[in-house]
Order: C-alpha cells, then sequence, then structure tokens
C-alpha cells in the first residue's frame, strides 16, 4: 500500500501582537504619570521643634511672603521623642529659597511689642514663614530648627554681629533696640545667661552701613532709666524714649578722648558697661596707686569719685576705705586715720596736653614744696566729696621723707580744708566764746554801774550848788556833758538796756550754735538734708554694763 507523504506548511508567527500596545501605552502613561507626580513633589527637607502646636500633615502650608511655596508632609517625634519632626517639601519652582542657612518659624495670632500680628491664621489656620538665607552652597538637607517667634533681621539683610557680656544687675530683653547716639542701627537677637560664667550673654546684629560705626575701641552700655547726676559741674538730666524706658536697650559710642582703632570682626566680644559715666574711666588702664590716711570724716567719698588739681582731673579714688592685713595688724581700725587708695592716671592728660606727662612722679616730688591732698565738697545736695590735690605755702619744706612709702604704696600727704577746715575754726572760735569771763563781765558791769550812780548823784549835787554858777563856763560845759554820758548809762536807760541784751544774744548764740557744729561734723550735708534723728540714751540698772 502506498502511502502519500506532504510537506507542512510552516507559517512565521509575529513577535508581538497588536493586542499588547494598548497595556504597554498604558504602563508607560502610568510611569509618566508617577514620574510627573515624584518630579512635582520638589525638594524635601526636615523641621525640628518644640511642639507640633496647630500643624497638620497635608494641610499646613509653608509660605514665603504671604505666597505657597511648599507643604507639611508629616509629623512625628524624634527617635528619642524629646523632639517634634516636621517632615515638608519645596516645590519646584521654589527650590531656589531653599538654602543652607535659610530660617523657618510658625505663624500665629500674637501680641507683642510692635502690636497684634498673626490675626490671618485665626481662619486659616497657622502656617510657616520660610526666609531664604545667603549660603551658595549645595543643599546639604540638614535638619533646621522651626522657631516659634519671628527673626528680628532678615538673613538677606547685611551687617555685623556682636557679642556682648555684663556682670550687672538687669536683663536687656530680645527684641530692645541698639542704638548710636539715641539713633536706632540694630537690635538684640538673643538674651541669655551663662550659668557657668555667671554672666549675662547677648547676641546684637547692627545692619549695613550702620556697622561701619562699631570699631575695636567703642563701648557698649545699658539704657532705659532716667539718670539724674549731681556734680560740682551741675545737674544733668537725662530720659530716654517711652520705648526705650518701657523696654530698655543698648547703646554704644567711643569715650570722648578716644580713637576710632580698627574695625569690628564678626562676632567680636564686647563688656557692656551698666552706663555712659562708667564707659568713659574704662579707657584708662594705665595707672599708678597712692595711698592716702585722711583724718577727717570720709561719709560722702565713694569708690569712683574723681582726685583733681585745681579742677583738671588727674585720677580715681579706687578703695575706700583701704585697709590689708598688714595695716590692721600695725594699728587698730579705729585709728585716727583712715587709709584711702586713689590711682592718679597719666593718659587724662593725653588728652590736654601731646607730650606724654609722668604725673606721678611729679606729684612724688612735689610733696617736698607744699603739694598736699585733702577732701573738698563737690555737691552740697549730695555731700558727695573729691580728693583735691594743691599747694598749701605753709607746708613747704615739711614733708616728711620718712612716710613717703607706708605698706608698700606710695603716699601723699594729706591736710585738712575745705568744709572741715571751716568747721575746725568755727569750733576754736566757739571755744574762745567759752572761755571768755562773761559771769565776770556781768558782775563787773553791775558794780561799773553802781559807781557809775553814785557818780550820777555826786554831779547832781554839783549841779544844783552854788558853786557850780561860779565855774568858768567851760567847766560847766564840760560837767554838763559827763552828766548827760552818765544818764545813758543808768540802770533803765536804752544804752543800759541795749548792753544787756547783746551780752544776753551772745550767751544764747553760744549755746545755739555748738549742738548745730556737733551735728555738721557727724554730717556735712545736715544743712540741706535732715540728720538722723539720735535716741536718747537709756540708763542701765545697777550692776549692768
Amino acid at each position: 500500500m502506498a502511502t502519500s507523504r506532504k510537506l507542512a506548511k510552516i507559517i512565521k508567527i509575529r513577535a508581538i501582537s497588536a493586542i499588547w500596545i494598548i497595556p504597554i501605552v498604558t504602563a508607560v502613561v502610568g510611569l509618566w504619570i508617577i514620574y510627573a507626580h515624584f518630579a512635582d513633589r520638589g525638594t524635601s527637607f526636615t523641621l525640628l521643634a518644640n511642639d507640633a502646636n496647630g500643624i497638620v500633615a497635608g494641610k499646613t502650608v509653608i509660605k514665603n511672603r504671604s505666597v505657597d511655596v511648599g507643604i507639611v508632609d508629616e509629623v512625628t517625634l524624634s527617635d528619642d521623642y524629646k523632639k517634634v519632626v516636621v517632615k515638608g517639601r519645596i516645590y519646584n519652582d521654589m527650590e531656589p529659597l531653599l538654602k543652607n542657612d535659610s530660617i523657618f518659624w510658625v505663624v500665629k495670632p500674637e501680641i507683642g511689642r510692635d502690636g497684634v500680628t498673626g490675626l490671618g491664621t485665626i481662619l486659616s489656620g497657622v502656617y510657616i514663614e520660610l526666609v531664604s538665607g545667603n549660603d551658595t552652597h549645595s543643599f546639604k538637607n540638614n535638619p533646621f530648627i522651626l522657631s516659634d517667634t519671628p527673626p528680628l533681621s532678615d538673613p538677606s539683610i547685611k551687617g555685623i554681629r556682636l557679642n556682648l557680656e555684663s556682670d550687672q544687675s538687669g536683663v536687656v530683653p530680645r527684641g530692645a533696640k541698639v542704638m548710636f547716639r539715641g539713633y536706632q542701627v540694630g537690635n538684640v537677637e538673643t538674651s541669655l545667661f551663662d550659668v557657668d560664667a555667671r554672666k549675662m550673654k547677648y547676641q546684637v546684629f547692627i545692619t549695613k552701613p550702620y556697622d561701619a560705626l562699631v570699631t575695636e575701641n567703642v563701648r557698649f552700655w545699658k539704657e532705659g532709666g532716667i539718670n539724674l547726676s549731681l556734680s560740682s559741674r551741675g545737674a544733668s538730666l537725662e530720659v530716654p524714649s517711652l520705648d526705650v524706658l518701657m523696654s530698655g536697650g543698648i547703646s554704644f559710642d567711643l569715650p570722648d578722648g578716644a580713637k576710632l582703632g580698627e574695625p569690628a570682626k564678626q562676632h567680636d566680644v564686647y563688656k557692656l558697661y551698666e552706663d555712659r559715666k562708667s564707659i568713659q574711666d574704662s579707657q584708662y588702664t594705665e595707672y599708678k596707686e597712692f595711698l592716702i590716711m585722711i583724718t577727717d570724716s570720709i561719709s560722702g567719698l565713694a569708690e569712683g569719685a574723681p582726685v583733681e588739681y585745681h579742677g583738671i582731673r588727674l585720677g580715681t579714688v579706687s578703695k575706700v576705705p583701704f585697709y590689708t592685713t598688714e595695716m590692721l595688724k600695725e594699728r587698730s581700725i579705729l585709728n585716727q586715720k583712715v587709709p584711702v587708695l586713689i590711682r592718679i592716671e597719666p593718659d587724662r592728660l593725653s588728652e590736654l596736653v601731646d607730650d606724654k606727662i609722668d604725673i606721678a612722679a611729679l606729684i612724688k616730688d612735689e610733696q617736698k614744696n607744699g603739694l598736699r591732698a585733702s577732701l573738698k565738697t563737690s555737691n552740697m545736695f549730695t555731700g558727695a566729696l573729691y580728693i583735691d590735690l594743691d599747694f598749701y605755702p605753709d607746708l613747704k619744706n615739711k614733708y616728711n621723707i620718712k612716710l613717703a612709702n607706708q605698706y608698700g604704696y606710695d603716699t601723699i600727704e594729706t591736710t585738712s580744708t575745705g568744709f572741715a577746715q571751716i568747721q575746725a575754726k568755727i569750733l576754736q572760735l566757739l571755744d574762745n566764746f567759752n572761755s571768755l569771763p562773761l559771769n565776770n563781765t556781768m558782775t563787773q558791769f553791775n558794780k561799773s554801774l553802781e559807781s557809775s550812780e553814785k557818780l550820777m548823784n555826786s554831779l547832781n549835787q554839783i549841779m544844783a550848788s552854788k558853786e557850780m554858777q561860779a565855774m568858768p563856763k567851760d567847766l560847766q560845759k564840760a560837767i554838763r556833758s559827763l552828766h548827760e554820758t552818765m544818764k545813758g548809762l543808768q540802770p533803765g536807760s536804752e544804752l543800759n538796756t541795749q548792753m544787756i541784751e547783746s551780752l544776753q544774744k551772745i550767751q544764747l548764740m553760744m549755746d545755739e550754735l555748738t549742738p548745730l557744729l556737733n551735728t555738721l561734723n557727724n554730717k556735712s550735708n545736715a544743712l540741706i538734708f535732715s540728720a538722723p534723728n539720735k535716741k536718747d540714751q537709756e540708763p542701765k540698772a545697777r550692776g549692768k554694763k
């Protein structure tokens, strides 16, 4: 049986069926949508905050100048549960705003020194404000700090930041003004207390172009109080503006006579002084110390009081009183003289003359010519005293060279003058009055009056006698004049009464002046301000001490 063989027909099948076009296109579109979604999300970043009050993931927006530039994606706690981690993202077209030094803070309703802010968030909810920085490096995606308060200065504003330190009481709050001669040039950015250093530390920002005013020799001081000063040059009252008076502030300037110096650098450290007056003395760092022994009362003499010669300031009182262990070993603290330490500052004369003068050597040398130190009153209202250097001709060649150096210090001999000297003279005058034998004088005066009365009777008899008529006219005239004179001395006459009243007034004046001078001796300004009342001593029982 014969079989027939047939060849199979081979048909080539196409690699991709047309049916696959639809899923492929769908996949491509899906991938494009996914790419576009993530590409449009922008750059992610992380914020660290103390709490998440008002911040909601997917709803809280990020703004710059009231324009939406991003959104919050996630709000969680940190791994140690101590911080809030806020994850957000910036839209693509806003990515240039995100820099390494950008600043973020939460905007919410707030009442502050600048008024009411953030009222718009009452209905829309809080939002996060972004301020771009100045950093030009690529974004490192380090976490940012989310602040509760806005920055006091825009990071884009140029200027200089300085650190101030103060060991004085009183705090200058964050946001206070920084001023130069009353004009605001910056703000206090931070204000905190360093526990370890026990100092207040501030960071201030001074905007451009006022940063050029800050040099190495400027001094900063606190503002905020009413400053009333009374001195020998008169009264001075300084009242700051109302906002500075209420919240405080910081001023800076060059001390009188100081040179500008080199420009300040970023984050240089300066000392913050208590007031403007104290900055003037801060520039005199070179000085020579002298010890003076004062016999008068030092009540009213304080540290910082001036040392002057004919009104020219040469130095400052450093310590009053000044005692060392060596002093107390050699003499009692109740010694008649009170030690005071002063500083002679030669740089004060550099403001008056160009050549440098060794004023300390001159003071030591001129004491043999009568140069002495004394206490004088600078203001009668406050009783403030100062040290005055002057020449006294009667003390010339009376300098004791053995006392030129005591307890390791060069000394300046002293003398009593001014009000203390006036008191001493008045007391001496009163002593002289008290020593007058007024009682004997009154007795002798009475005896004289008795004698004059007898003489008057004799004159009356002579005037009535016939012999009087026979006397020469010149002699009669002389007797009549003597008679009239004696009438004025008789008891009850005007002259007699005036003489007795005068003697009584002198006695009364001495009785009244004695307690007055004792009071002035205890308090020199008692003529202006009342002296403290002293209680009478109570008698002690017998046998008690």
